[in-house]
C-alpha cells in the first residue's frame, strides 16, 4: 500500500476518497476539499495536480472506470493524451 506502483497508488487514492466521504458525512464538497489536502500532503503525489487527481478519482468511482495514475493530464502542467476527451480514452 505504501509502494509507488500504480496499483498501490490507485488503492491509496480509493481509500482516501472513501474516508474523506465518511468523515465529511457524505458531503461531496467537503470530502473533495479534504481529499485535495490529503493528496497535497502525500509525497508520493508531488508530481500530480491534486485537484485533477481528486476529480478523476471521484469520476471513476461514480462511473466504474479504471483509474490510470500514469495519465499525463494528471501531472502538473501536463497535457492530455492525443484525441482524449475530457476524461481520456477509457482508462482513467
Amino acid at each position: 500500500m505504501f509502494d509507488h506502483e500504480q496499483k498501490d497508488l490507485a488503492a491509496t487514492l480509493t481509500q482516501m476518497e472513501r474516508q474523506a466521504r465518511e468523515r465529511s458525512n457524505f458531503n461531496q464538497v467537503a470530502a473533495k476539499q479534504r481529499m485535495i489536502e490529503w493528496v497535497r500532503q502525500d509525497r508520493r503525489f508531488d508530481d500530480l495536480e491534486a485537484e485533477r487527481v481528486v476529480d478523476r478519482v471521484q469520476h471513476c468511482r461514480q462511473s466504474g472506470a479504471v483509474f490510470d495514475v500514469n495519465d499525463p493530464a494528471l501531472r502538473k502542467c501536463g497535457q492530455p493524451r492525443p484525441l482524449a476527451g475530457r476524461y481520456g480514452t477509457g482508462r482513467y
